[in-house]
């Protein structure tokens, strides 16, 4: 869907371009009469709050309240679109940013997360399924009748939900060392300091998770010559995991090469170059889920939000265009997947138009 590659862009910016841009079509889309106020209801009023919309039926009675916010802070809107809900006794809430949608039942036990039903991502899911997946939950002929709701508490309750969740944590694992997630290296290099008394480096440790789960290359045995031959006992043959890795290289940029000395520079290189010719490009990438750790961002306008918690690393940046700065205390496969979201913020293939070798 054209949605998911304008998001991919950072066509939508902020709350207001979501709901216009996004939320109001799917509700189209899924049959709600989005120009009638009674039944697609904007800034519910509520006894704790204004839900930013309420999906009605019969007319002017809420079934569903939808929260939307900025892409990368619909996490940060849980406990107020739950809270809005209960206490309006609506029974169901879709709270989005545009990428993630998550269905949740306000009224049922446990944690916020526990009361979770459903969170679909827009990037993680081919179009017919995140389609199906909407019409499920938000179809307007479903809602009416019940069997959205029926249907949600179903899966609730429902035992294979656990199973769900263990079958996808490989992807996950997978997704978490190909990006090169700050608080894994973290952890890692933490254990390994504890253990042999030396801290070691954020590069070398990414490289290892990264060579997780890949082919082994094990050493052959040397083959005995004649019977007679006193051959010494041989150890077992340990399995070596093999990784070439290169400081420098050469990036090649919409059919342009570029030499670079380290990941540090191609990455700045390929920021800088590309923020040339889109003044938006900058800001659209800093609105990327993959340029925000879990603690700051790596693409800000200030040394802060770079690093909030560490302020002797602040000098630890880039000038790119514009005022924007870029972190550079970051391993090499995070900065690798800064390229790659920079590419794709940018509406070009990484591997085809943006080509770098580290």
């Amino acid at each position: 869907m054209d949605i998911t590659s304008r998001l991919r862009q950072g066509k939508f910016p902020n709350e207001q371009a979501v709901s216009q841009g996004i939320v109001l079509r799917v509700f189209q889309e899924l049959g709600w009469d989005t120009w009638d106020t009674s039944i697609v209801w904007p800034e519910y009023q509520t006894g704790e709050g204004r839900a930013d919309y309420a999906l009605c039926h019969p007319p002017s009675k809420p079934a569903i309240f939808t929260e939307v916010k900025q892409p990368g802070k619909a996490e940060d809107a849980v406990r107020q679109a739950l809270e809005y809900a209960f206490h309006a006794g609506v029974p169901f809430v879709a709270l989005t940013d545009g990428r993630t949608w998550s269905f949740y039942l306000p009224a049922e036990q446990g944690s916020y997360e526990d009361r979770r039903v459903y969170k679909l991502d827009l990037y993680e899911r081919p179009p017919a399924e995140a389609a199906e997946i909407l019409q499920r939950y938000l179809q307007r002929s479903r809602v009416e009748s019940g069997e959205a709701l029926e249907c949600a508490r179903k899966e609730y309750r429902s035992r294979n939900r656990r199973s769900q969740a263990k079958a996808a944590i490989p992807d996950a694992w997978r997704e978490l060392v190909e990006k090169g997630d700050e608080l894994l290296v973290e952890m890692l290099m933490g254990a390994v300091e504890s253990k042999a008394g030396v801290r070691p480096d954020a590069d070398d440790v990414a490289e290892f998770l990264l060579g997780l789960g890949k082919p082994v290359i094990v050493e052959p045995q040397r083959p005995t010559v004649g019977r007679e031959t006193a051959v010494a006992p041989s150890r077992p043959t340990v399995p070596r995991q093999v990784t070439e890795t290169s400081r420098s290289g050469r990036l090649v940029l919409k059919g342009k090469s570029y030499p670079y000395h380290n990941a540090k520079d191609a990455m700045v290189i390929v920021l800088r170059e590309l923020a040339h010719s889109d003044p938006a490009f900058l800001e659209r990438c800093s609105q990327h889920p993959d340029a925000q750790g879990r603690k700051r961002r790596y693409i800000a306008r200030t040394t802060q939000e770079l690093y909030p918690d560490r302020e002797d690393l602040r000098d630890m940046r880039e000038q790119l265009p514009d005022g924007w700065l870029v972190a550079t205390n970051l391993n090499n496969v995070l900065k690798k997947t800064i390229i790659r979201l920079a590419a794709e913020v940018a509406g070009l293939t990484f591997g085809k138009d943006v080509i770098v070798d580290f």
